[in-house]
């Protein structure tokens, strides 16, 4: 059954990747080591894709790279700053791909910042476009997390202000993620300069289809 994403996330979102500060250049270093862990494969999906940065990270890695997401923003970004890498936008929880098209797909980030039943839409259609034997790799906020200041299902930040967002405890994750194999978690803390008392924390997953 198709979702319609919350209907306020495209515009938040494409504010969002207007800013400067938001386009983030660097690959986060737990991907780095997650893909030195798998094996190559030839077609990987950067899913939310952002600012691009792990859609060079793929090509870098070999990969032919399709990103997505729903900010027209963040894709004409990447279609501007990153030749050779396919893009789409998305406006639903269900992915415009053939099934089994992808050895990797990788989320960045991005399942928390929709309805826990929208996540759980998206991650049997990632089922669904992966290989056999492909892999998922991805981050989701963590129920620890207190800067994101969430009220009533919407982020708080002034920049995000009116996003959807869902903060997942562990045993929620392992349930997201029920339907892969070999599945692996790590965690990441940290505290954003000059905010000691705020916590920005995400799970780390890697699994096999």
């Amino acid at each position: 059954m198709t979702q319609n994403l919350n209907k306020s996330n495209p515009e938040v979102w494409d504010n969002h990747y207007q800013r400067e500060k938001s386009r983030l250049i660097f690959p986060d270093e737990n991907l780095v080591r997650i893909l030195s862990r798998i094996p190559q494969g030839e077609f990987a999906l950067d899913h939310g894709a952002g600012s691009g940065r792990h859609s060079v990270l793929l090509k870098s890695c070999g990969f032919q790279v399709t990103a997505c997401d729903y900010s027209a923003k963040s894709i004409e970004s990447i279609q501007r700053m990153i030749p050779g890498v396919e893009t789409d936008i998305i406006r639903s929880s269900n992915l415009p791909y053939e099934n089994e098209k992808f050895d990797l797909v990788v989320s960045w980030g991005v399942l928390h910042y929709n309805t826990i039943d929208d996540a759980h839409c998206i991650v049997r259609e990632i089922k669904r476009i992966l290989k056999a034997g492909g892999y998922f790799a991805g981050t989701i906020r963590s129920s620890s997390d207190s800067h994101l200041q969430t009220k009533d299902g919407l982020i708080g930040l002034t920049d995000l202000s009116g996003g959807s967002v869902r903060l997942y405890t562990l045993e929620e994750l392992k349930e997201l993620l029920k339907d892969f194999t070999n599945v692996e978690f790590g965690y990441m803390e940290r505290c954003p300069i000059g905010k000691l008392e705020e916590r920005i924390c995400h799970w780390i997953f890697q699994a096999k289809n």
